[in-house]
């Protein structure tokens, strides 16, 4: 009977330790809701023009970012509003979209440095957009800003 007593009492230590604990480890992750800058959209990603604010440094580009369910995500398009590359990152995991017309040439952080001369169009705490400039080609690259 003990034993149930003290198995249970552990459990619901760990349960409000756990309630307690979440919010604070989730507001210190760097998740969607706690980043510094223009919030981020939660839909357009894809579209031509999204209601998003552009973030590119470059007048030439426009980068946009998103979130949902945890996930963010970084478009880039062009002037024209071609949808060029999208990457979704989840902490300091990045992964590659098949969006857009650049998709093939997309990297992301852990990929080799693709070929070009490389110009930053957007940088933020926790991801940097880098165009690499190959005569006619463009490729790119979306990584966190302390893998350079």
């Amino acid at each position: 009977m003990n034993f149930k007593v003290a198995s249970a009492s552990r459990a619901l230590a760990t349960i409000a330790v756990s309630v307690v604990l979440t919010p604070m480890a989730y507001a210190k992750c760097g998740c969607p809701a706690d980043w510094i800058g223009a919030p981020a959209a939660e839909s357009g990603l894809g579209q031509e023009f999204p209601a998003a604010p552009d973030l590119a440094a470059d007048t030439a580009w426009r980068v946009y970012e998103f979130q949902k369910d945890g996930i963010r995500y970084t478009q880039v398009n062009d002037q024209a509003g071609n949808v060029r590359a999208a990457v979704g990152r989840i902490g300091g995991t990045f992964f590659a979209l098949p969006i857009g017309s650049d998709a093939p040439r997309t990297a992301v952080q852990g990929d080799a440095t693709p070929a070009g001369v490389p110009k930053v169009l957007f940088r933020a705490e926790d991801v940097e957009v880098v165009l690499y400039q190959d005569g006619a080609i463009q490729r790119w690259q979306v990584r966190s800003p302390s893998t350079h």
